[in-house]
């Protein structure tokens, strides 16, 4: 649906509107002391398990090291959206240690392709660069494998952890393309870190065999956690996607996820996709009472404000696949 000029400007007002009362509740200033004891906490732990790793059985050692790694990629998104710290440079630090150092991603490459152009262009077919690694995984166009195709709606649970080791590489091209050296002094300290302390702990093969199966682990999560924010939801034309206000387009694109405090610490918060794509600056300490006001708000306004539970998520994302339609 195209949005004219006469309803662009009023939803331009309303987001200026909406971010008014969020601004008067103090709900969009920064973090730095809840967001540096949390990254203090998580580190911490890292060294600890390190530490102690040999002490460990291999499954438990496994399963430690998959939720500090899972809460590290969502610390390294919070730190990359600025949401704890306004120094750019100080955001840059903590990432080459977050990031490169403990997820393998490139926090320069990471913040082009996501902060910008996914978050600018959200759902556009051209424009949006995360939809795209979907579409480039996903769809016939790029695989030229037409049972793929066919089953896409069977097949794309079992591929999409790819996603993952996708970024890796990609991250990689970024690093040595634009001669990011200090990112690839951090990168190359990654497999100097966990995989070698796994060998060393548990011998060469049971060593390698945990590294993947946590590796693994990782991956599902976190895809399957950024899967659903914007699948199933409005694909925008990348040529008019200029024509929408801010308001507009990212109640249209973005899905929240209902549930408790377990849903929350799953997400890592994300689960509040709505209010995350509004004030994608906002910590994710503040954004429960962010989305108290955006649900009052979109409710006040009539606008699309689309929330349902993980399971009816996951239901409309196969109904997606099922049409053929790419991502």
């Amino acid at each position: 649906m195209q949005t004219s000029l006469n309803q662009k400007e009023l939803y331009i007002q309303y987001f200026e509107e909406l971010k008014s009362r969020i601004i008067q509740k103090k709900l969009n200033r920064a973090t730095p002391i809840h967001g540096s004891i949390g990254i203090a906490i998580v580190m911490a732990l890292y060294v600890v398990g390190l530490v102690f790793l040999q002490n460990m059985w291999p499954i438990w050692s496994v399963l430690y090291f998959f939720v500090l790694t899972v809460e590290l990629g969502f610390i390294s998104h919070d730190i990359l959206h600025h949401q704890y710290f306004r120094n750019p440079k100080m955001n840059e630090r903590v990432a080459s240690v977050t990031a490169n150092l403990l997820i393998w991603i490139s926090h320069s490459w990471w913040t082009e392709k996501h902060n910008v152009g996914h978050h600018t262009f959200t759902n556009s077919d051209i424009h949006d660069t995360d939809i795209r690694d979907y579409d480039e995984i996903f769809t016939w166009n790029s695989w030229k494998f037409p049972i793929f195709h066919r089953y896409k709606r069977l097949l794309f649970w079992c591929v999409t952890p790819l996603v993952y080791p996708n970024l890796i590489i990609r991250s990689w091209i970024h690093i040595l393309e634009q001669r990011k050296y200090g990112e690839m002094f951090f990168s190359i300290g990654y497999i100097c870190i966990l995989p070698t302390a796994f060998i060393l702990a548990f011998g060469f093969f049971h060593g390698i065999l945990c590294f993947i199966v946590l590796t693994f682990l990782v991956w599902v999560h976190l895809a399957f956690v950024f899967m659903v924010n914007h699948i199933w939801m409005e694909i925008i034309d990348g040529k008019k996607v200029r024509e929408y206000a801010w308001i507009d387009l990212q109640t249209r694109t973005s899905r929240n996820i209902l549930g408790g405090e377990c849903i929350h610490q799953i997400f890592g918060w994300l689960n509040k996709q709505i209010e995350h794509h509004l004030f994608p600056r906002i910590s994710r300490y503040r954004i429960r009472a962010v989305s108290l006001e955006v649900r009052k708000f979109a409710k006040e306004k009539w606008l699309p404000y689309h929330e349902v539970s993980f399971r009816e998520a996951i239901r409309e994302i196969y109904n997606t696949l099922r049409t053929g339609k790419t991502l």
